[in-house]
């Protein structure tokens, strides 16, 4: 499979990464000569002032060469994780897409499986299952879509929404995993002020936490919601092992992971989010486990 090529951003920096790394190798060569010529000139009574500008400009450049050569690095570096994010970001939305057309496809069938049974009077609890699929369906669906929508550059309108089922939406999707590793969801709801948001990008938030919360939790994960200091705030708290202390200020960069298997985009995608509607995302210090508070401003 032929490797994608690198963006320009980060061929230039590579390219002046080349130059900074001559000046290196170079500079050094210049500064020698010059302080030898100096050296003979003051033994032969020689007029120095030309040499000696060309040795300090030599020692100016060595010196400026390694800064530039330190700072590229973290240029590079930083251009490199970012094409990563957008490769990663790319095959999620065309695996969001394919995803999208099977439901499509399922909630069709689920309809006629409902409707079919709704007219040969089948028995209660089925049909009930089946408007269950039928209704769970239509709620993914149109999840991908505003995931998609979102993916592509397309401003979601920011409305006023109610914190509380920004929660419970969030939680109906991940019910069905915690019901298999066999954990309590509990759900504290408080009175948290409306927030302005953009529902999609406040779910996938919210959705990230719990899917964190999952991987670690032993027996329970808990959902607060409460008012603090004006603004709303959500709670997310599992009685796992808890983030050690080496790794409390670390977990919210991007491809940084303390969870065999992730790919550490969750929480940095989380702290954006939270960023981008003027609220914040933190680790408490609390225990055992760990608990993240989401904190929005009101809406005004």
């Amino acid at each position: 499979m032929p490797r994608k090529p690198a963006s320009p951003g980060l061929l230039a920096a590579q390219a002046a990464r080349r130059v900074a790394v001559a000046a290196l190798y170079w500079g050094p060569v210049v500064f020698l000569l010059a302080t030898a010529v100096l050296v003979v000139g003051l033994l032969k009574g020689f007029n120095l002032g030309p040499y000696l500008a060309v040795a300090v400009l030599a020692v100016l450049g060595v010196a400026s060469a390694w800064s530039l050569r330190r700072r590229l690095d973290d240029i590079s570096g930083a251009l490199e994780r970012a094409q990563r994010t957008t490769t990663v970001g790319l095959l999620t939305a065309g695996f969001a897409h394919e995803m999208k057309n099977a439901l499509t496809v399922i909630l069709g069938f689920a309809e006629l499986a409902r409707t079919a049974g709704e007219k040969a009077k089948t028995d209660a609890k089925v049909m009930r299952h089946l408007r269950e699929v039928e209704n769970e369906t239509r709620r993914t669906v149109a999840q991908l879509q505003s995931f998609l929508s979102y993916a592509s550059g397309e401003r979601a309108p920011r409305i006023p929404r109610d914190v509380n089922e920004l929660v419970r939406d969030a939680l109906a999707m991940v019910k069905p995993m915690a019901r298999m590793k066999e954990l309590h969801l509990e759900e504290a709801a408080g009175e948290p002020p409306r927030v302005v948001c953009d529902p999609f990008a406040v779910r996938q938030l919210l959705l990230n936490l719990l899917l964190n919360a999952l991987d670690f939790a032993r027996t329970r994960i808990q959902v607060t919601t409460r008012a603090v200091d004006g603004a709303a705030e959500v709670l997310v708290a599992d009685d796992g092992p808890g983030v050690p202390p080496a790794d409390r200020d670390r977990i919210f960069r991007r491809f940084v992971t303390t969870r065999p298997g992730g790919n550490g985009l969750g929480l940095s995608t989380s702290r954006e989010i939270a960023q981008a509607h003027g609220g914040t995302l933190s680790l408490l210090e609390t225990g055992p486990g760990a608990t993240f508070a989401v904190r929005l401003p009101a809406a005004r």
